[in-house]
């Protein structure tokens, strides 16, 4: 490894990087390929059977015949502004393998936002393998900002697992509570949407929490189905109908904001809320067209306040 360019080196911890905490696995083995030959299957890259310890390469038969995307040579190799990276992605690569062989990893890294973040990483990817060990390691986390966030990604982790503790998880993310609850619900509700309404029935916390609840079922199940997404906010709770379907526009709007705006009028009277939450979704690519749909809302109560959002 330590022959081959610094380029490549870092398109591959990058890669590595994006494709575990984002998903995009595939990506970081096609890329990994030009780089250095890998044991997969079905575009995966495998993992072996037992740990092995952060410091052994990845092959299929778990003996470290096989070459690892990342190692702790790897990023050693690597300047000083990447090396951290390197050893984040390394530590979250190997965390499912051995949780304590990658703490280790975490702790060579540098920087001490990083370091905590990539601690956060461990717990996230051990999570659904043993809750315990991630438990701990959360707790353990000395910042209420990474604690937090270490929690929160638990509860992203094992929503599809175990709805009712996932949603648990986020009365332990301290600042991050309430936005753990709308992600997490939101993922809850996208494998079965009963235990999302259960929970977010229960009108528990503030209003901004109680909202945030019913904002996320919205959100969530529209990214796949505006009509599905439309059918579960007819379950809110009253004062929370237009705020989930508020979300319903914004998360349909990341597909396709002309087609959610028509679909928009075919939710009275809950059309103003979803036309918000397009104008919503608008600010991050076409702000100008946002503040248009927001002055064209005819509710006076939701086009103040869909301003304020596009204009702060």
């Amino acid at each position: 490894m330590r022959s081959l360019p610094f380029t490549l080196l870092v398109v591959a911890c990058m890669a590595v990087l994006l494709g575990l905490r984002f998903g995009l696995e595939s990506f970081a083995v096609h890329v990994a390929a030009v780089v250095a030959p890998a044991a997969s299957s079905d575009g995966f890259m495998a993992l072996p059977p037992k740990p092995d310890g952060a410091e052994r390469p990845v092959s299929e038969d778990g003996g470290g015949a096989g070459v690892a995307l990342l190692t702790l040579e790897a990023c050693g190799a690597m300047a000083k502004d990447v090396k951290d990276v390197c050893l984040q992605a390394l530590a979250r690569q190997s965390a499912a393998r051995d949780p304590q062989g990658a703490l280790q990893v975490c702790e060579r890294i540098a920087g001490t936002e990083l370091m905590l973040e990539c601690e956060a990483d461990v717990a996230e990817a051990v999570a659904p393998i043993d809750r315990a060990a991630a438990e701990r390691i959360c707790d353990g986390i000395p910042a209420v900002k990474w604690r937090g966030q270490c929690h929160f990604g638990m509860g992203l982790a094992l929503a599809e697992l175990d709805p009712v503790y996932a949603l648990g998880r986020c009365e332990h993310a301290e600042a991050f509570r309430d936005f753990c609850r709308h992600d997490v619900v939101g993922e809850v509700a996208l494998e079965g949407l009963e235990p999302a309404v259960t929970f977010c029935s229960r009108e528990e916390g503030d209003e901004l929490t109680r909202k945030t609840c019913w904002h996320g079922i919205g959100k969530y199940l529209a990214r796949r189905d505006f009509k599905e997404a439309a059918a579960a906010c007819g379950r809110a709770t009253d004062a929370w109908r237009g705020n989930c379907f508020h979300g319903v526009g914004w998360g349909a709007a990341e597909r396709d904001p002309d087609a959610t705006l028509a679909t928009c009028a075919t939710v009275t009277p809950y059309e103003d809320n979803c036309r918000q939450g397009v104008a919503h979704q608008l600010k991050r690519f076409d702000p100008a067209r946002g503040v248009a749909l927001c002055e064209s809302i005819a509710t006076s109560t939701i086009r103040e306040r869909c301003l304020v959002f596009l204009k702060r």
